[in-house]
């Protein structure tokens, strides 16, 4: 069974799955510097569900899975960020 891969951005830990797949919430963590980027995906699945299409669950070594997405989703999400990154209002 092969492992993921966890890289280290800047000090914030991003984990791919064996087939290159990235963590949402990592990815989110990583590019946006925030410390919501739960509230940020929530937001942002709920407004755009469509980027679900390219999301599946995974479980990282034992823990509650957790989103992951491949590159076609990880564009869609990263084209979309900039406005909740920008959202005074998200929680």
């Amino acid at each position: 069974m092969e492992q993921p891969l966890i890289v280290n951005l800047d000090s914030v830990p991003l984990r791919f799955t064996p087939d290159g797949r990235v963590s949402v919430v990592d990815a989110i963590r990583a590019v946006s510097n925030s410390n919501r980027p739960h509230s940020i995906w929530e937001s942002l699945k709920a407004e755009y569900p469509e980027v679900l299409m390219h999301c599946e669950d995974y479980s990282f070594q034992g823990e509650d899975p957790v989103p992951v997405v491949d590159s076609k989703g990880w564009e869609r999400v990263w084209m979309l960020l900039p406005d909740y990154l920008a959202d005074p209002n998200l929680p």
